[in-house]
Parts: structure tokens; C-alpha cells; sequence
């Protein structure tokens, strides 16, 4: 398994803690390690957690007016449908497992239990019981290594979460910016055919990291940038593969993640139908790709079932180019590329003929435009 930094290492060890707080920390660090590995274990070291902080901290009512959403939490889509579901159960069944909360001045933030917390919040509850964990330095990165590797973190989350990340951990390096110095690196590398030596860096230690990062002459933000994502335990190369595509979508397709629970490949399948692909307005582009989204959501389609649709809707506004009408396009692109160099270095016999079928040629439209 990738080399995860422990939470403690992620503590100010200027803050004096009790022992109490320390062991609870080096819990939460196995706790990380697990959600990493996506351990059948993560639930019970949950439950350990959980009883670890009642037993040292006690468990509390706490009023659900006085506690936030992580701000800096990646998962930031959880569908109404999921919210709903909790809601139900609170109802039938009560709170079973407390909430983990982490201290703000007066308020508290959730670390574990948001759709617990949102599903009180629907019941109107006044109080939800909760236990209080100690305050990490670096809440968001915490939170990120928490929820990065869940299964159900979407990639969209997923991605603006280690943009977030690389843009704190950078200096000087601003979030837009990110994408294209990660695709210049990489495709640089893969010239160079160093990318395997890049790979090779997920599972080694920091100074493992850093020395092999090292070698392979980098400018400071490309140094910056890796380095981030080798210590989250990430491969640069999917990274760019498979999440960095869903920064550039469509803010409607975005909001059909978020909202409606639109597949990332089915999200990837439907950008393509854009005013330049469908050679139509801005405007019109939209409300078509956005009525193909709904059907898409409403009808259950697969990823295959998505692209014939996708398919279907450019041929509606695609007409096939026929040999005759390419022929066209590209004796103009001829003409256009005939340069009075070339013209001046033509004999006049050969300046003549061209003269000549031009004229012809000529002819022949005005009679077809006229």
C-alpha cells in the first residue's frame, strides 16, 4: 500500500495535547491507513474511534444549529435521494452511532457523520449526539486523505479537492494553472520515456520521493505539483487520466454530478456535444445537451447506451460530407496555399494553362450560384 502521512505528523507540535488526545490521534492515523486501503475493517476501527473519544472525552449532546459542514471536506456532492434515505432512518431507528466533531471557537465542524447530521437537520432535531476529537493542523488536508481514496468520493469532488491541495501545498502556483503544468510534465516525461520512473515513486517514502524527484530535472512547479500528489499516495499519470478531465465539463454537467448523480463517464460521453462539435449557438448546444443529460439520469443508461445517444443527436446536426463535397474543400485549400512566389516561379506556358482552367472552372459555378 502507498505510503500515507500519519495525521499526527499533521498536528502543530507546538500544541500540547494529553495523552489521551495523543492516543486518539495515532488511532485516527490507522484509521487513515485503513479508509486508504478500503479495509472491511474501517467501520469496527471506526466504532473504536468513537469509543476511544467517549471514553476520554465523554459523549455529548450537542445542538445541531451549532455545528458546521467541513468547508474543506472533498466530498462535497451527497445526493438529496442519500440525505433522504438517513432521514428515514433516523427517524424509525434513532441515532445509533454518534456524529465526530472537531472544536471552532464556539462552533464545531464534522469530521465523521455529515449525512447523519443532514438527516437530523431534515427531522428538525433540536440535539444529536456527538463525540469531540482534537483539531488537526491542516484540517483540509486531513479531511482529503480521509475521503480520497472512498469509492463513492466522485471524481469531481475528488479532483477540485487535490487541486485545493496542490494550490495550498505550491507557493506562488495558482488553482487554474495546475492542469496544464501537470499535462506538460507528464507528456514531457513520456517523450523522455521517464514516466516509468515517475510511477515507481507512489510507494516509496518521502526522502525515497523526493531524491527520485529529483532526477528527473523538473522546474520548481512541476517539482511542486508531483511531489503533492506522490505524498497522497497518487499516481501523477491517473491523476491527469482519469480525474483532471472533470475540472474542464460543462457547469451543467457539473451540476448533474452534484445533483442528480451523473456518472463521470457518462458526464465525459455528453461534453462533447458542444457549439463547435454541433456546429450550432452556444444556446441551442446547451439545451440539447442538457435534454440528453436528463434522458441519460431518468432513462438509467449505460456508458454505451449514452455514446449511441451522443451519436444520434451529432448526425442530427452533422450531415455526412460527401466525396465531391471534400474534393471541394480541398482544391480550396489549394488555391489558398498558392503563394506569388510560387506564381512568379511558374513558367508562362504553366501560368497560361492554369489561366485557362481557372476560367473554365469559373464559368461553371457562376452558372450553378447565379
Amino acid at each position: 500500500m502507498p505510503r500515507i502521512p500519519s495525521i499526527k505528523e499533521r498536528f502543530n507540535p507546538t500544541v500540547q495535547i494529553s495523552q489521551q488526545a495523543k492516543q486518539i490521534t495515532e488511532l485516527q492515523a490507522e484509521i487513515e491507513q485503513l479508509r486508504n486501503a478500503e479495509s472491511p475493517e474501517l467501520e469496527q476501527q471506526m466504532a473504536v474511534l468513537r469509543d476511544q473519544l467517549k471514553e476520554h472525552g465523554g459523549e455529548m449532546e450537542v445542538s445541531v444549529k451549532h455545528i458546521d459542514p467541513n468547508p474543506t471536506q472533498p466530498r462535497q456532492t451527497i445526493p438529496e435521494s442519500s440525505i433522504q434515505a438517513m432521514a428515514r432512518t433516523l427517524a424509525k431507528d434513532g441515532q445509533i452511532t454518534p456524529i465526530i466533531l472537531v472544536p471552532k471557537g464556539k462552533r464545531y465542524l464534522i469530521w465523521d457523520g455529515q449525512r447523519r447530521w443532514e438527516g437530523a437537520s431534515r427531522l428538525e432535531w433540536k440535539k444529536i449526539r456527538a463525540v469531540i476529537a482534537p483539531m488537526p493542523e491542516n484540517l483540509h488536508r486531513n479531511s482529503l486523505l480521509t475521503f480520497i481514496h472512498h469509492e463513492d468520493l466522485n471524481p469531481l469532488d475528488k479532483a477540485e479537492a487535490i487541486v485545493k491541495e496542490v494550490a495550498n501545498s505550491v507557493i506562488e502556483l495558482e488553482k487554474e494553472a495546475i492542469p496544464t503544468v501537470l499535462s506538460t510534465v507528464l507528456r514531457r516525461l513520456d517523450r523522455q520515456q521517464k514516466s516509468s520512473q515517475l510511477s515507481a515513486l507512489v510507494g516509496l517514502d518521502a526522502a525515497e520521493q523526493h531524491l527520485g524527484l529529483n532526477q528527473l530535472d523538473l522546474s520548481e512547479e512541476e517539482f511542486g505539483i508531483l511531489e503533492v500528489l506522490l505524498d497522497l499516495g497518487l499516481n501523477p499519470g491517473s491523476v491527469k487520466a482519469n480525474l483532471l478531465s472533470m475540472l474542464s465539463l460543462p457547469l451543467d454537467l457539473k451540476e448533474a454530478i452534484r445533483k442528480q448523480g451523473l456518472k463521470a463517464a457518462h458526464a465525459l460521453a455528453l461534453a462533447v456535444l458542444t457549439s463547435k462539435t454541433l456546429k450550432i449557438s452556444d444556446r441551442e448546444a446547451n439545451r440539447e445537451r442538457m435534454g440528453a443529460t436528463e434522458h441519460v439520469i431518468t432513462q438509467e443508461m449505460t456508458v454505451a447506451q449514452t455514446r449511441e445517444l451522443v451519436a444520434k443527436i451529432k448526425a442530427k446536426f452533422l450531415k455526412t460530407e460527401s466525396p465531391q463535397t471534400k474534393q471541394i474543400e480541398q482544391v480550396t485549400r489549394n488555391l489558398e496555399r498558392l503563394s506569388i512566389e510560387a506564381l512568379e516561379a511558374a513558367s508562362p506556358e504553366q501560368l497560361t494553362d492554369l489561366k485557362k482552367l481557372l476560367q473554365k472552372q469559373l464559368k461553371q459555378v457562376k452558372s450553378l450560384v447565379d
